[in-house]
């Protein structure tokens, strides 16, 4: 009988892999557009490098600037590794919305429901916060990253992170306002493990990465700091030179951003979400039903762990941003049309997200001037 059902598992296993992953794309020429946009990017910007990422069908198209490694000189391999940073947070939001597709999770239920106990703080409970306010950063709770301490040597984990953020005030109250947190993801992986007594990483792999074929896309190991080769280093900017800080402990950053990938993958990522080939139809309705991210500035809007911009040009693109030391990514795509992913090895000016390097790019592929 074990036999019997271990097989019958391998099975259902390979159907699904079959089903869902992705065919292996041609290769095509790179937009001349992306290609000059990039270059202008990391050239005016002074960044060590940068890549990008084009998928259209079964068309794949990549081109880089710069070095992966300024020192060695080095350019950039196909399915170079990079920090996807809050790249990861759609992928935890699909796997909850998986999760509601299956009865298990309801997004208007209190997150008490799944963490009993767990949520308390100075102004805000669990009582208070619902599912879809944390995937959507309506909840009011405090951010639980400090940007000015240390990241921490040793491995992070998801509980440690809450209750540095229960030891801050709350924000506003649950529902009165939208303002991005690193926090709301941290417990949205606690649900996610709450709901299946598995960890939110292999729940995630489970669900999404193995099934859709992403074979250079994991979570890290606790206290891993480094990245699968091929990867890029990743600098910043420290008392005005040039430093390299491709060495994280990715446990500090958890559900809210611990995820790498490359460009290849993300691309493949999002061209497979608005598809409808990773959560169902009612619930991708739900992740595109957005909120401003700020009342000044109307372009960018916010769903449950999927982002909107309306460029210069009136197209709007879907999909989500990400930073991390040294690693600054967009993963976007049109309801019709291809896919841009792309990453800047250092931060660009500080300037409107618009003139974000990473945003000319996507601005120069889907609103090209001729």
């Amino acid at each position: 009988m074990a036999t019997t059902v271990g097989l019958m598992r391998l099975v259902v296993t390979a159907s699904i892999l079959a089903l869902f992953a992705l065919t292996a794309p041609a290769a095509s020429a790179v937009p001349p557009a992306v290609e000059q946009a990039l270059t202008r990017e990391v050239t005016a910007a002074e960044l060590p490098g940068g890549v990008a990422v084009v998928r259209d069908g079964a068309a794949l198209a990549r081109y880089a600037a710069g070095y992966s490694d300024v020192a060695a000189r080095s350019g950039f391999a196909p399915d170079t590794h990079v920090r996807a940073a809050s790249i990861t947070k759609p992928f935890v939001a699909a796997t909850v919305l998986q999760l509601v597709t299956e009865g298990r999770i309801d997004l208007d239920a209190p997150v008490e429901r799944y963490l009993p106990g767990r949520i308390r703080g100075d102004g805000f409970t669990g009582e208070a916060v619902t599912v879809r306010q944390l995937l959507r950063h309506q909840s009011g709770l405090p951010e639980y990253a400090d940007p000015r301490a240390p990241v921490p040597a040793g491995p992070v984990t998801a509980d440690q992170q809450l209750d540095m953020a229960l030891a801050k005030p709350g924000q506003f109250p649950a529902g009165t306002a939208m303002k991005y947190t690193n926090t709301n993801y941290v417990i949205a992986g606690m649900l996610i493990e709450a709901v299946t007594g598995a960890p939110a990483a292999e729940e995630i792999t489970r669900r999404i990465i193995d099934p859709l074929g992403l074979r250079d896309t994991y979570f890290p190991a606790p206290g891993d700091t480094g990245l699968r080769a091929p990867f890029t280093r990743g600098y910043e900017l420290v008392d005005g030179r040039r430093t390299d800080v491709t060495a994280f402990n990715a446990s500090a950053a958890g559900m809210s951003g611990a995820l790498v990938s490359t460009n290849e993958d993300m691309s493949a990522f999002i061209t497979a979400l608005l598809a409808g080939r990773v959560v169902a139809p009612a619930q991708l309705r739900e992740m595109m039903d957005t909120v401003a991210q700020s009342p000044s500035d109307p372009s960018f809007r916010y769903g449950l762990g999927l982002g909107s911009i309306r460029l210069s040009c009136g197209v709007t693109v879907w999909g989500h941003g990400g930073d991390i030391p040294g690693f600054h990514s967009l993963m976007v795509k049109p309801l019709d049309g291809a896919a841009l992913s792309v990453t800047v090895t250092q931060e660009g000016p500080p300037e409107s997200t618009l003139d974000e390097p990473v945003v000319q790019v996507a601005e120069a592929l889907y609103c090209p001037t001729f």
